[in-house]
């Protein structure tokens, strides 16, 4: 359950820092650009969490 909760917490995290970023300095860029890679690299680190999450419950319960 905590991989579970903490891709959770990754992916919510990415979705509210994103908009954030992009209001706080839309004019630079090169800035909100990397922002959107680092809020892509949170969601997908955070579904690789999960989905080890729902694999190794899988594995348990058969």
């Amino acid at each position: 359950m905590k991989l579970f909760n903490i891709g959770l917490a990754l992916m919510i995290v990415a979705v509210i820092a994103l908009p954030i970023v992009a209001v706080i300095s839309p004019a630079n860029r090169d800035f909100v650009l990397y922002a959107f890679y680092f809020c892509g690299l949170l969601e997908l680190i955070g579904l690789i969490f999960v989905l080890v999450h729902i694999v190794t419950l899988k594995r348990k319960n058969p």
